[in-house]
C-alpha cells in the first residue's frame, strides 16, 4: 500500500504536467516535494488554525491537491503564509 501512493502521485503529476509549459514541467517534481513538506507542517497546525483551517485542508489534504499546487510557483509562499497565520 505504501508504494501505491508515490506511484499514484507520480502518475497524477505526469498527467497534469502534460498541459504545462516545458519550464513548469521541469520544475514541478522538485517543487512538489517542497509543497508537500510545507503542507505537512500546515496540516499539523490545521486543527488550531481557526479561520485559515479550511484553506489549509482544501489545499493540502490530498495528493491531488498538492500536485495541483506544485504547478503554481506562488503556492509555496501561499502555504507558508497560511502556516504563519495559523501560528499566530
Amino acid at each position: 500500500m505504501c508504494i501505491r501512493k508515490p506511484v499514484f502521485a507520480g502518475a497524477l503529476l505526469a498527467s497534469m504536467l502534460a498541459a504545462c509549459t516545458p519550464a513548469q514541467q521541469a520544475a514541478a517534481p522538485g517543487y512538489q516535494q517542497e509543497i508537500a513538506a510545507a503542507c505537512n507542517v500546515a496540516m499539523v497546525l490545521a486543527p488550531m488554525a481557526g479561520p485559515v483551517a479550511p484553506w489549509i485542508i482544501g489545499g493540502c489534504a490530498t495528493e491531488e491537491a498538492i500536485a495541483k499546487l506544485a504547478l503554481d510557483p506562488s503556492s509555496l509562499a501561499w502555504i507558508n503564509g497560511l502556516t504563519a497565520k495559523a501560528r499566530g
